[in-house]
């Protein structure tokens, strides 16, 4: 069995223009993303709900939001920049962690 992921460094909102990412947990404490549409993009969808997979302490793959988002699995990796700036990159599109 795998060993339990520290999702506290993780846990927060990040943006983009027209996205906000909020990376919680569920009521079970199971890691959990919030992909919502802002701005200019508000009324592109209603917020999607998905599960985050661990396979790595960085690296996730988020299921649950169905064809709107990704079929499947969509990758989700958390890094941090040279200058501090923690990243979520939700298929490969980077939001800056923000709160």
């Amino acid at each position: 069995m795998p060993h339990p992921i520290d999702l506290t460094p993780l846990l927060g909102t990040y943006r983009r223009e027209g996205v906000i990412v909020t990376v919680s947990r569920d009521d079970d404490g199971a890691p959990h993303m919030r992909y919502e549409f802002v701005d200019d993009m508000a009324d592109l969808s209603p917020p999607l709900e998905m599960t985050l997979e661990p396979v790595t302490e960085t690296v996730f793959t988020a299921s649950g939001a169905g064809p709107s988002f990704s079929e499947d699995y969509m990758p989700v990796v958390f890094s941090t920049l040279t200058n501090g700036t923690q990243v979520c990159y939700v298929g490969m599109r980077a939001t800056l962690k923000v709160a």
